[in-house]
């Protein structure tokens, strides 16, 4: 029977876990150490282990430990490809910012087209430099066609002219690893030029002329379904048939994420299961009308076999994004259980999917599809283990229908408990109200929508017509539904961000969770002793955990200061003793729907440090790469108090910045109110200029820069100066103003190093002992090269965010020390303080 436990006296034989286990522990040292002499033992150890374990084979003896370490052996060597040394590829490294190339490639995958450019995957290289030397690296590149482009189609040659760019990451504490990312997808590069400069080149001789013919069917399917509505509705029934999001809008994204439904808009287990299912009950009806396949048994078997059609067909229209692929392999993993004569265990087959996702493609296991679809799953499967009971097959209809409606609404509850710490962990949000919007809005969607517009998509090319009319139907289904979903993500408690649990609080969660459901429904006392003892454990760990955090927010008596790396732009956290928060600027870019790095740098630090509360937001100016990431900072966090210039500039950026202040009511008052020497539990914070009392104002010097604030932050006569992007101008007053209060041993360099700062004047001024530079090398020339000869020549220490990351600065009463994310640390003990 289907899904029976197989047993061996009175233990369960899970031998496929184990292995699993020990595989995944592989991939996850590798990706850990990345060091060479690491996979040269794995090969040793694999060889050690196989020999051993074909010589117990071979005597038939027990082989318990040599398994464990051969395939934990085989997953470091698995995972080699994607790692550093091995990638990327040596002979792509020359190519690295070496000037404008011809570039011609295949394009492999759909493209994706964005509102603004259109990007696509480029593999089988021929790469032409400077020299008219040709090259035919291995891997693949990320292009980036601006502006109006030629439709491109898999298997189409491009050729143009661009700069081979290497992949960067924002390197601070816990950040995420984009180029890691990109190297799990085999991608070690990118290019970017104008659409008006890519031709067509002749054809590949490999072209796939299937996939293309699959994807002029999604283009034709999108341009029928936006002719047919292009609001919200008409972009999700496109997300949902054929796999394009390119229509859905970023709020309409946020407000499914709001709702705990953003699972739908992803083609992944949930709608290929769906589809399975549905085709599943199809087939068998259809089947089960010849009797010699009931009276053969082969009914179940036919119907299970069929299935795999329309689910292969449904993963090659929706563009077979990584996540499809690994739903369809697992959905062809469960049909192929079902087709086998002898019974099985749900849990070795999960295994096996995950084995042979893990095998095909090892980095997965690192995705958060992979992560989040196996965490659904393995929960459903112990939720049904421990709270479903065999019906007893003679319920009356109501009593069925009952059942089923409670079946339904605890798998959504098992499915949402299951992933809620990987969503807080990776998302930093949590839905309020995903049970009750699952189960409305799963069964209408995946159940009825899906189905109805797949329908359509099939019946397409033969008959447009009806096709259109079928789309139509499932676009008027969609609306109430979508109208439904902003009005739950509208609503107060639609959901909440959280802070980002740390790996070992995910674990204890699920320790928890797992404690919980089997002390309330262990089959045993023995298995509610163990799950009791289990979960005393797990309270005293998150007891030690939260007192660490207690002490690490709230009771320290340092004084910590962290120089984010966020590009070309400055911020800074500076976490005053006693928790008191301070956010000095935010970074950013000129167009935020590019890149919002308060929402994909700032707000994830923050919350990964337990910091939910900002007592001060300082802004120095209104220039984009300051104010831009204090937007989303201003909406979603709670923060007591704005300082800045009040000098306003007419932006969208400083537009949105008043409203939010406006509206949130945010305390923002003019400079000349504002305490420009305050004491923080031991620290002080001085605004050393402009200062609106003193002599000398900003008034000679012109531009904005040169009316930033000039603050610094002092703790047991240690100090650290932020001046903004003041200029040669501003420095002559700063000094003429401030006197001695200009004195720091770490300098914020002004202007990110530029030429037009850090004068002579200034430096002697402030008598720096190390200098931070934020700043994105091969942007605007900086830093200038004459200022970083003025800081060697005073003996400065220079530290760089573009190339040692995020600087942490920790001031206590004997030391100052400084931490970098690229390099190791250094301590800097200091024989003077600036008392001044």
């Amino acid at each position: 029977m289907a899904g029976r436990d197989l047993q061996d006296g009175h233990f369960y034989r899970l031998p496929l876990i184990a292995l699993l286990f020990a595989f995944m522990a592989g991939l996850i040292a590798g990706r850990l150490t990345a060091l060479p002499f690491l996979f040269t033992g794995a090969w040793v150890t694999a060889a050690a282990a196989g020999f051993d374990l074909t010589r117990r084979l071979t005597c038939h003896k027990p082989a318990r430990l040599c398994p464990l370490l051969l395939f934990f052996s085989l997953g470091v060597i698995s995972i080699a490809a994607w790692q550093t040394p091995f990638f990327p590829p040596s002979e792509t490294k020359p190519l690295f910012d070496a000037g404008y190339m011809e570039i011609c490639g295949t394009v492999t995958g759909p493209p994706r087209i964005e509102s603004f450019r259109t990007r696509c995957v480029l593999d089988q290289l021929e790469i032409s430099d400077k020299k008219n030397q040709r090259h035919q690296p291995a891997g693949r590149i990320q292009a980036a066609f601006y502006g109006k482009t030629p439709e491109l189609s898999p298997g189409d040659r491009v050729r143009f002219r661009s700069i081979i760019r290497p992949f960067k990451n924002f390197n601070n504490p816990g950040a995420f690893d984009y180029r890691q990312y990109m190297a799990d997808k085999n991608i070690w590069a990118a290019v970017y030029t104008s659409g008006k400069r890519v031709k067509k080149a002749p054809p590949s001789t490999k072209k796939p002329g299937f996939e293309n013919q699959i994807h002029r069917l999604r283009i034709r399917l999108d341009q029928t379904i936006a002719n047919i509505g292009a609001d919200d509705a008409g972009a999700v029934l496109t997300a949902l048939v054929v796999g394009k999001r390119h229509r859905i809008s970023p709020e309409l994204q946020k407000s499914f994420n709001r709702a705990g439904v953003s699972h739908l808009l992803a083609i992944s287990g949930l709608h290929v299961g769906i589809v399975s299912l549905c085709a599943f009950m199809v087939f068998k009806w259809m089947i089960s009308r010849f009797r010699i396949f009931l009276y053969t048994g082969l009914a179940f078997k036919l119907a299970a076999m069929l299935t795999l059609v329309p689910v292969i067909g449904y993963a090659m229209l929706s563009g077979l994004s990584p996540s499809t692929q690994r739903a369809v392999v697992m959905i062809g993993i469960f049909l192929a259980a079902i087709t086998r004569a002898s019974p099985y265990h749900r849990v070795n087959t999960l295994a096996v999917a995950a084995f042979v996702i893990c095998a095909i493609h090892p980095p997965s296991i690192f995705s958060v599809s992979f992560q989040l679809s196996f965490a659904a799953v393995s929960a459903i499967f112990c939720g049904i283990h421990l709270f479903f009971k065999p019906g007893a097959g003679h319920e009356k209809t109501i009593a069925w229908l009952i059942n089923r409606i409670k079946h339904f609404m605890l798998i959504s509850v098992f499915a949402i408990a299951g992933t809620l710490p990987l969503v807080m962990h990776h998302f930093q949000q949590a839905s309020v109200l995903g049970v009750i919007t699952n189960l409305i809005l799963v069964p209408w969607i995946g159940f009825v929508v899906v189905p109805l517009g797949l329908a359509g998509a099939m019946i397409f090319p033969v008959s447009g017509t009806l096709a259109g009319w079928m789309l139509a139907c499932a676009h008027w289904l969609l609306g109430p539904a979508v109208s439904s979903i902003k009005m739950i993500a509208n609503s107060p408690v639609g959901a909440f961000e959280t802070f980002s649990p740390t790996v070992p609080e995910v674990i204890c969660a699920y320790g928890l969770l797992a404690g919980m459901g089997l002390i309330w429904r262990g089959k045993t006392p023995e298995t509610r002793k163990l799950a009791a003892i289990g979960l005393v454990s797990v309270f005293l760990v998150s007891a030690a955990d939260a007192g660490y955090w207690m002490h690490k927010r709230l009771l320290h008596s340092d004084l910590r200061v962290t120089v984010l790396d966020v590009g070309q732009g400055h911020t800074s956290l500076v976490e005053f003793p006693k928790g008191y928060t301070m956010l000095i600027d935010g970074g950013g870019f000129s167009d935020n729907s590019m890149f919002d790095v308060g929402e994909r740098i700032l707000a994830p630090y923050l919350r990964q440090r337990k910091i939910g509360t900002i007592d001060t937001v300082v802004l120095s100016h209104p220039d984009s790469d300051h104010l831009n990431g204090l937007l989303y900072i201003l909406k979603h966090f709670q923060v007591h108090e704005v300082i800045s210039t009040h000098i306003s500039t007419d932006t969208s950026g400083y537009k949105k910045f008043q409203e939010i202040i406006n509206k949130k009511q945010i305390p923002h008052p003019p400079l000349d109110r504002v305490n420009a020497g305050r004491k923080i539990h031991g620290a002080r914070f001085e605004i050393l200029f402009p200062y609106p009392d003193a002599e000398i104002a900003c008034a000679p010097c012109s531009g904005a820069n040169n009316c930033a604030l000039v603050v610094r932050v002092r703790h047991h006569g240690k100090a650290i100066l932020f001046p903004g992007d003041i200029e040669a101008c501003a420095e002559g007053l700063v000094v003429k103003q401030a006197g001695e209060k200009a004195a720091a041993d770490i300098l914020i360099a002004p202007h990110h190093g530029s030429k037009t700062s850090s004068t002579s004047g200034f430096l002697d001024a402030v008598e720096p002992k190390t200098v931070i530079i934020p700043v994105r090398e091969g942007r605007y020339q900086m830093p200038s090269q004459s200022v970083l000869d003025r800081y060697e020549k005073r003996n400065i220490k220079i530290l760089r965010t573009d190339r040692h990351g995020a600087a942490s600065i920790r001031i206590d009463e004997e030391t100052l020390e400084i931490r970098t994310k690229q390099k190791p640390r250094f301590n800097q003990v200091l024989n003077r303080g600036h008392n001044s």
